[in-house]
């Protein structure tokens, strides 16, 4: 159990910057006003949601 709570703990570290990160993207492309009243929950969701929008 230790070591699902450690992945647990990582995934969500993670979700946190690229919470961030999204966010910032989004600030940028769409401007600051879009995404003041859109942008936060849709770019958060996305950030929770990491792997699924990571392109390699």
């Amino acid at each position: 159990m230790p070591i699902v709570n450690f992945v647990f703990i990582i995934y969500l570290i993670i979700a946190g910057i690229m919470g961030a990160y999204f966010n910032w993207l989004y600030a940028v492309e769409h401007g600051f006003i879009a995404w003041l009243f859109f942008g936060e929950i849709i770019a958060s969701l996305k950030g929770l949601a990491w792997p699924l929008f990571i392109n390699f």
